[in-house]
């Protein structure tokens, strides 16, 4: 399954980069797949992290697609994981912090893997870039999208506060964003 769900990832992506970057965009799920699996041997799960961003950024990509090609529990990992694109950023990030506090534990561990791996994109772009970063994102204050990362740590901890992926999810959070107890934007 977790083959099928490279191979489906790779073509559904194909001719999509990073954000403001010719980095291809398989590069991210198969990195969120790569984390999940330090976290689970769940295929299905896997599977899910490696499809995380079909139905959100994929064309013709919907749940009954990846119910059909995969498995009903696939689809449903994939759904939870899909923003709402008709949403502001701030509505979407704010239910996205809300939705991972109570959301099943195989659901927030994609999240966690999706949410490490862009931050690691984040640490290791913006000593190149530096400010000029935050342009490639639709929210573009650094300090809003610290807002983000640091509800999401709050959000993901219980559960994973000792997972080696948590530990350096939070020390990229401060790094990058500051160590400050910022909770509100």
């Amino acid at each position: 399954m977790v083959a099928r769900a490279i191979a489906f990832a790779t073509k559904a992506h194909e001719g999509q980069f990073r954000k403001g970057t010719k980095r291809p965009y398989i590069v991210h799920p198969l990195e969120v797949g790569e984390i999940v699996a330090t976290l689970t041997f769940d295929e299905e799960i896997i599977s899910a992290a490696l499809l995380h961003d079909t139905i959100e950024d994929c064309q013709g990509i919907t749940r009954e697609v990846l119910a059909q090609e995969f498995s009903e529990h696939v689809a449903e990992l994939v759904a939870q994981e899909s923003e709402d694109k008709s949403k502001t950023w701030l509505e979407r990030k704010s239910h996205t912090i809300e939705h991972l506090k109570y959301a099943p534990y195989e659901v927030r561990m994609i999240g966690l893997a999706d949410k490490l791996s862009n931050i690691r994109d984040i640490d290791r772009d913006y000593p190149v870039m530096g400010e000029e970063l935050w342009n490639r994102f639709r929210m573009k204050e650094k300090n809003t999208i610290g807002w983000y990362y640091k509800g999401l740590r709050e959000s993901l901890r219980e559960g994973f506060e000792q997972e080696e992926a948590f530990r350096e999810y939070s020390y990229l959070v401060d790094k990058n964003f500051g160590i400050d107890d910022s909770s509100h934007i």
